[in-house]
């Protein structure tokens, strides 16, 4: 009893540290080149250390990243690349970057360390800021095409997939699914030049769901939903 008690203890002075430290912002996107800054903040009573490293990544088609080396292609310079933040300390790093071919995007990792459990535990936290250069051309609805949009009925679930087949990089800022009795709106994602995205979405709402609509800056692409159920 007294070993699971150490262990929740553990875990529970984990997660504090992983609330005392945040990064912000999270996610920007510029036109072709960025001149940016992000911020660092320790909200606890120890110093840190902190090591930063930019990273390639990909995406695939369930929205799950892959992060890699630095594509030689994209080219960062950040401001430093390590630091000591303070107790109750902010800590800006400056940075540029840009690309030899748009779009691109890359993420800041900012590994901290330093603080330490009762138990001896070491923590870790990588805190990411994501960069995304793009052009000055805007994503286009003509690009955006649906390959279903199902109602699972056995399952109360939506499924969905969806293809970029223009060369920008979009973002859906907000998924709406209208049905007989109402609407549920649910949080977008990113759209990858090329992606085919597929992606699910829970059905909790009385009625039958009806029409599902991505909402994009500039302009909404929208499929019906059509009913299938998951059993042979």
């Amino acid at each position: 009893m007294a070993r699971i008690l150490k262990i929740l203890v553990g875990l529970a002075l984990l997660a504090s540290a992983a609330r005392a430290q945040t990064i912000s912002p999270v996610i920007v996107e510029y036109r072709e080149k960025a001149q940016g800054k992000f911020q660092l903040f320790n909200d606890s009573d120890f110093p840190l250390n902190v090591v930063l490293e930019p990273q390639s990544f990909t995406v695939n088609s369930d929205g799950a990243p892959t992060f890699h080396a630095l594509d030689p292609s994209i080219h960062v310079r950040l401001s430093t690349m390590s630091f000591r933040l303070a107790p109750r300390q902010t800590y800006t790093v400056f940075y540029q970057a840009n690309a030899d071919s748009l779009p691109a995007w890359f993420v800041v990792y900012a590994t901290v360390t330093g603080a330490v459990t009762q138990e001896g535990i070491k923590i870790a936290l990588e805190l990411p800021h994501t960069v995304y250069l793009l052009t000055k051309k805007p994503p286009t609805v003509e690009a955006v095409v649906w390959h279903r949009a199902e109602e699972v009925n056995d399952k109360r679930q939506i499924q969905a997939e969806v293809e970029n087949r223009g060369a920008e990089f979009s973002r859906v800022q907000e998924v709406e699914v209208t049905s007989t009795s109402g609407k549920k709106l649910y949080p977008g994602f990113p759209l990858f030049p090329g992606q085919r995205r597929s992606f699910q979405l829970e059905w909790d709402q009385p009625g039958e769901p009806q029409q599902i609509v991505l909402k994009f800056a500039r302009f909404k692409s929208e499929s019906p939903i059509r009913k299938v159920s998951s059993t042979p």
